[in-house]
């Protein structure tokens, strides 16, 4: 898909370079725009990542690669310096701004005015942009967490509140990816043999209470779990209690049905219920891509037979980490069945624009 899109592009380019320097052809003015297609001023020539893999690092990969870049008519790189994973390979790993590391970035830049290239660097290693031990967990970037206690009133409180939760993660105590480590994998051909990591230090999660708030709770408001609704689904055996009990570290997968037919979850109601919300949370999945909200729709019936569709899923994003969660309005009807069904669309839509092979079906808490 990626190749033919480019293919396009530099075919409509092409064209309207041919069609510009006939128009122009008359004109003296029309001279310097053929000539800078076809010889491009280094201004309009294109520039790159250019990463340093895990401080897999030398001086002469770094001129092998600036004059590679020079020669392919590459008119400047932005250094990035990552690990993800990666095993060593050079005797030698050149960390992070260590005093080895720093003369190898002098001599990348050396390189680059011997060259003619423009030269650029992250702010920092990794994605971190500012990160690093310097920051105080306080200081760092936080997530808002919150624990609920319903009280009858009106009368004064005096106890404990539920604790908030306290875990890293996109939302609430929905876990981090599985993979967000990166562990190295040493049994590619050329690695390097390494001393066994030490132990992971403590995690480094902050919390920190807020603000505590009262309010009142609307007399006719009712939780989904409040009702105990009869819960099916097109996958069987499946821990239904996980769906309603608020609490996202639980997982159900239900498996996309053969053939494109949806697959998804009813909710029915032993009284009409007015439906006003609707959450719903994806699995932690993993760090570049997976768990994402499916494409599909909210349904509501009153006999479970005529179906209306109340809202349409977001169905998955063609970012990298996904939708983990959505929370939708509803516009209110009573219904005594609630749907929700998912299409396979969005599992396909993952492979087709991030590459990443995706399950056979969407988790749900």
């Amino acid at each position: 898909m990626i190749r033919g899109r480019s293919s396009l592009r530099f075919f409509a380019v092409a064209l309207i370079a041919l069609v510009a320097a006939g128009a122009l052809a008359q004109s003296p003015s029309g001279d310097s725009l053929v000539a800078g297609f076809q010889n491009p001023p280094d201004s309009a020539k294109p520039r790159v990542w250019w990463h340093w893999m895990n401080g897999n690092v030398t001086k002469e990969g770094i001129t092998a690669d600036l004059e590679w870049m020079k020669r392919s008519g590459i008119a400047g790189m932005q250094m990035f310096d990552g690990n993800l994973g990666t095993p060593q390979f050079v005797d030698k790993r050149l960390v992070w701004m260590t005093p080895d590391w720093k003369d190898a970035f002098r001599h990348s830049g050396a390189e680059a005015d011997r060259l003619g290239l423009e030269m650029a660097m992250a702010a920092s290693g990794g994605w971190s942009e500012t990160a690093g031990p310097w920051v105080k967990p306080e200081e760092a970037m936080k997530k808002l967490v919150w624990s609920e206690l319903r009280v009858q009133g009106p009368k004064k409180f005096a106890g404990s509140l539920p604790h908030p939760p306290t875990n890293n993660g996109r939302f609430q105590n929905l876990p981090a990816p599985a993979d967000l480590e990166f562990p190295t994998d040493n049994g590619l051909s050329g690695t390097k043999s390494q001393p066994k990591a030490p132990p992971a230090p403590p995690d480094p999660t902050y919390y920190a209470d807020a603000a505590v708030i009262a309010y009142r709770v609307p007399g006719n408001e009712v939780h989904m779990a409040d009702l105990h609704p009869k819960i099916t689904s097109s996958a069987s055996r499946i821990n239904s209690a996980a769906l309603i009990d608020g609490d996202l570290s639980k997982n159900v997968l239900i498996p996309y049905e053969a053939g494109g037919k949806p697959s998804g979850v009813q909710f029915e109601f032993a009284q009409p219920f007015g439906t006003r919300a609707f959450s719903i949370a994806a699995g932690a999945g993993s760090t570049f891509g997976g768990a994402s909200i499916p494409t599909g729709e909210v349904e509501a019936s009153q006999d479970g037979t005529k179906w209306v569709t109340l809202v349409t899923l977001p169905g998955t994003w063609p970012c990298l980490l996904g939708l983990s969660r959505a929370h939708l309005c509803l516009p209110g009807d009573t219904c005594t069945f609630l749907s929700s069904r998912a299409s396979s669309r969005a599992s396909q839509h993952v492979r087709r624009n991030v590459g990443i092979a995706s399950r056979a079906g969407f988790q749900s808490s």
